[in-house]
């Protein structure tokens, strides 16, 4: 990679380190590889070889993977082979490297079938018959005459200019040895290449080679890159060497003894290699850091190393590729040394070090280094710790799982309460020390004091206490002791306790965490969301106002007006004035941003029931225990993160399954009838987080969120022109990538054209006149005859008549019943979708008229192949009729549900919202998941999984179900068995 395009990369994280304090900011200044988000893609993540040897990044931010079994190219979600199966130019499947270096060109060397060369999206091939030695190459690059330099297995290098004139390069032109490892052109044009015994150098021509005479180790050099401050860096049989003005010596760092095929710089400037034997070095400031198999690298054989455009380090192995992303949240678990990953408690110390508590002994992290902590004979060991709180006198309590409380001073034991002192409960889960020397110690059988004098009460739920077992402890301002419980909230009241009755917020019982703000108020982490006591009134934050989980760990500030909760399923931000407004009734939905694994968390199963389980520390950064061991987050830094993605592409497009060139311009046949176009943000540091908006201008009055689905699909578009324009935005970023887009138009049919109905519209007038002309003739005669009949017949008729009324109404019966038959589905008893479709258009119309919400679900049901295949077609239908029942019961009727085809149903919610609805379909979910199939189907469980669209943005109703089949679609590639909107 060139050193310009590190730059920006480079300026970016350089901001974020100089910016940090002193103290705990060196948890973030010193980030191990091992704490960043790490990924990893093998064969069965759809790469079609295990060993990637090469990794290179395109203008338009595609990545290009070098596989024995082909050329891939990766968009963040998909890989994309190319190879002699799918391109005519390959003659072979084994990729050896890739070059992006001049823009516009991707030049890949292949193991038998010379150099491929992708330009303006055509390939070509350059082989011997273009003027290469042979056809087994190792690299190619362009220099910036235009001239292809390509180096040989065993054939030295050859150049070839742009007329076709081939240069060679061998031994006898002054190459230590024919056999060539790498290749790099630098800034200043000038050739350096690696062969099997020592460093190439040429320029105009002239060959100078570097031995050992120049300092050189014996044997290869495999990888040269560009320092940061002038010269190179080898990758060699003897690790890592660096050479300045034909001086080389081996790199300072100390880089082991073991060859080095792969070389790169990470946007801190830091050299990072990957060995044969021993996995990935990174010489950084503090030291030489290694990552090996031991913290996840798929193999320790490491033949490429890449930094991308968004200063993620990738890694390919021979067993997979492995990406280390920068993610807001770094984390440190058992590679780095801590005990066990499954931290329960951290406390930072006075000197800004960290205790870090976890089910394998208690640990210390300081200046980005853990060390164990009261080891030895007679301390702490390698018990479990659930617990940690400060001493008065500086000393620290440590509360044990099985071992009662330990308290430590300088790391050592000082004193020990257990069950001999009359601290019965084992499980040690909150511990406070309070201003008047009382230590609080709740534990799993109660809740202890141990006085001044060394006296210990117990206070249980005959004083008052909720329940028996504690899991927070909270000493108020105004001197009042606050104990969260299993089963409540209860305060100190004299030597009894008064129990708060939370149940009355959304039947909360569980309170993990207790904090108070800057204004006194108690904001409590319960199982059902996060309840805020102030001046003696309880109010509360649920689900249903907006947080994405219910069950709230531990609350923590962080100075910029942020509530950061910890839960079961990642950590949330949401800014505390969002959560004042909803509990006055002036917001109804909260805006909160929730982190997991994808955000470089260790595990989105953050530890809850002792603590403190997440803190924020003197710098401002926040740690929270996780289940993976303890992750940090700088809150300061999150912008960053937060940035636009980068420009969407239009990937590919497809009219009636057929793959159509996307060049900008786009023109549909009257015949042609489906229209599909997939995009993507090429965007690898966190592609999960991107969401997609899309809408076709000239048919869509707004735009449609796809959320992650990258792909529009348009059926029977109407004649016109139109344009497809779609966007991306990261979640939080507050701002979207560059709309693009491209032209459809569709064509008329021909009696569609301007000129077919303006002569269409004379021949029906002139046919219309003349018809009239006939026709009023025709009645004056007939009026005429009708006169005479009239009188003769009225007697007739009159007695015919009753007979004719009768006759009628036994018509409109028969002509009712035929009516429901054709609407109706015989097995379920359901409307069927002809009915749905017209009701769903007068729905929709009158919606759109009176401003009223309306909302479209269509369900479909999993595996419903399998019933039919292990049970018979009968237990399906029953199933069917089952699901029928079900749907009805919920919706209060079958007037707005339809059968749709197959096991697919259609459900209409009228003047319903689509947070109604969701309710709504969320009920249907869970009957049906509790359907009871024993009697004709036994073992077999059933399941659905629901689409939801909203009325909202769209102008035909059509839109509407193709909406909700995308959202259906999405629900199945979630994993089924849930309702997607």
């Amino acid at each position: 990679m060139r050193i310009a395009a590190l730059a920006p990369a480079l300026a970016c994280w350089l901001a974020l380190f100089l910016g940090l304090a002193a103290g705990t900011a060196n948890a973030m200044d010193s980030k191990p590889l091992a704490a960043y988000a790490r990924d990893v893609w093998t064969t069965r993540n759809g790469l079609p070889h295990n060993q990637v040897n090469d990794i290179a990044q395109t203008e338009d931010g595609y990545l290009w993977l070098a596989t024995w079994e082909g050329l891939v190219r990766y968009n963040g979600q998909d890989f994309t082979l190319f190879g002699p199966q799918n391109v005519e130019a390959f003659t072979d499947q084994g990729i050896r490297s890739i070059s992006t270096r001049v823009p516009g060109k991707l030049v890949v060397s292949t193991s038998r079938g010379g150099v491929m060369i992708r330009e303006d999206g055509e390939w070509r091939r350059v082989g011997v018959a273009e003027g290469l030695a042979q056809e087994e190459t190792m690299r190619a690059e362009f220099d910036a005459q235009g001239r292809l330099w390509v180096a040989h297995e065993s054939k030295g290098l050859v150049r070839i200019a742009p007329d076709g004139t081939a240069t060679p390069f061998g031994v006898a032109e002054g190459l230590p040895s024919g056999q060539m490892f790498a290749l790099m052109i630098d800034a200043n044009d000038v050739v350096w290449a690696g062969s099997a015994e020592g460093l190439v150098r040429i320029e105009d021509d002239r060959v100078q080679a570097f031995g050992t005479a120049d300092g050189m180790p014996q044997g290869a050099v495999y990888a040269i890159v560009a320092a940061p401050d002038g010269g190179l860096f080898l990758g060699t049989h003897h690790g890592v060497w660096r050479g300045r003005n034909g001086e080389f010596r081996a790199h300072e760092a100390g880089f082991p003894d073991d060859a080095v095929p792969s070389l790169a710089i990470d946007p801190q400037g830091s050299l990072i290699a990957g060995t044969v034997n021993r996995g990935v070095f990174r010489a950084k400031p503090i030291g030489l850091e290694r990552f090996s198999r031991a913290g996840g690298l798929p193999n320790n054989r490491v033949p490429a190393l890449f930094v991308d455009r968004e200063g993620s380090i990738w890694v390919g192995t021979n067993a997979g590729l492995l990406r280390f992303a920068d993610t807001p949240f770094g984390s440190y678990d058992t590679y780095q040394g801590l005990a066990d990953n499954y931290v329960r408690s951290v406390l930072q110390l006075p000197d800004g070090s960290v205790l870090i508590g976890s089910s394998g002994g208690l640990d210390r992290w300081n200046d980005g280094r853990i060390e164990p902590v009261s080891r030895e004979e007679g301390g702490i060991g390698n018990e479990a710790v659930l617990s940690l709180a400060h001493g008065r006198d500086g000393s620290v309590w440590v509360g044990m799982y099985s071992l009662g409380l330990y308290q430590l001073r300088d790391g050592k034991v000082v004193n020990q309460l257990g069950a001999g002192d009359g601290l019965l409960g084992p499980q040690v889960r909150a511990i406070f020390e309070a201003r008047n020397g009382d230590l609080w110690i709740g534990t799993s059988s109660g809740l202890f004091r141990r006085r001044a004098d060394g006296r210990i009460d117990r206070f249980d739920e005959r004083d008052g206490l909720p329940r028996n077992f504690v899991v927070a402890l909270h000493e108020g301002r105004d001197g009042r002791l606050w104990i969260g419980t299993s089963n409540g909230l209860a305060v100190r009241d004299g030597e009894r306790f008064r129990e708060v009755p939370i149940r009355q917020w959304f039947d909360a019982q569980d309170v993990f965490g207790i904090h108070e703000d800057g204004e006194g108020s108690l904001w409590l982490a319960t199982d059902r969301g996060l309840l805020r006591l102030k001046d003696d009134v309880l109010s509360g934050v649920g689900v249903r106002h907006g947080l994405p989980v219910a069950t709230l760990f531990q609350v923590v500030e962080d100075g910029y007006g942020n509530f950061w909760l910890t839960s079961n399923r990642g950590v949330l931000q949401v800014p505390r004035q969002q959560l004042e407004e909803v509990i006055a009734g002036r917001r109804e939905r909260l805006d909160a941003l929730s982190f997991a694994e994808a955000d470089g968390l260790a595990s989105a199963q953050c530890n809850g029931g002792a603590g403190p389980a997440a803190i924020r520390a003197d710098d401002g950064s926040l740690w929270i225990a996780t289940a993976r061991g303890v992750s940090v987050v700088q809150p300061d830094q999150l912008a960053r993160y937060q940035r636009p993605p980068p420009p969407v592409i239009i990937e590919s497009i497809r009219v009636d399954t057929q793959p159509r060139p996307a060049d900008g311009r786009l023109v549909l046949s009257p015949a042609e009838s489906r229209l599909e176009i997939d995009f993507a943000s090429l965007s690898y540091r966190m592609p999960e987080q991107i969401r997609y908006r899309y809408r076709m201008a000239g048919l869509d009055e707004g735009w449609t969120d796809s959320g992650a689905v990258r792909s529009a699909r348009f059926n029977h578009l109407p004649p016109g022109k139109y344009r497809f324009e779609v966007s991306a935005e990261t979640r939080g970023s507050g701002t979207s990538s560059d709309v693009i887009g491209i032209d459809v138009e569709v064509q008329p049919r021909f009696w569609e054209q301007p000129l077919f109905l303006v002569l269409g519209g004379l021949l029906l007038a002139l046919g219309l006149y003349w018809g009239y002309a006939l026709r009023v003739d025709a009645l004056q005669q007939r009026e005429r005859e009708l006169s005479r009949m009239v009188e003769e017949r009225t007697q007739t008729l009159t007695r015919q008549n009753t007979e004719l009324e009768r006759l009628a109404e036994t018509v409109r019966e028969q002509s009712s019943a035929y009516e429901l038959q054709a609407r109706t589905d015989a097995l379920t008893g359901l409307p069927n979708r002809r009915h749905m479709e017209e009701r769903l258009a007068d729905c929709f119309a009158e919606a759109q008229r009176d401003g009223k919400p309306l909302c479209l679900g269509v369900l479909d049901l999993d595996h419903f192949k399998d019933i039919n295949d292990n049970f018979s077609h009968a237990a399906g239908d029953q199933l069917l009729q089952e699901v029928a029942r079900v749907m009805s019961d919920v919706m209060g009727g079958d007037h707005n549900l339809a059968r749709w085809g197959g096991e697919e149903f259609a459900l209409l919610f009228v003047d319903a919202t689509l947070e109604q609805a969701a309710d709504s379909a969320e009920r249907i979910r869970r009957r049906i998941e509790a359907i009871d199939t024993s009697a004709f189907a036994p073992g077999a469980r059933a399941s659905a999984s629901i689409g939801l669209a909203s009325r909202t943005g769209f102008t035909h109703h059509e839109r509407m179900i193709y909406r909700a089949d995308e959202r259906l679609y999405a629900a199945k590639r979630a994993g089924r068995n849930r309702v997607e909107t």
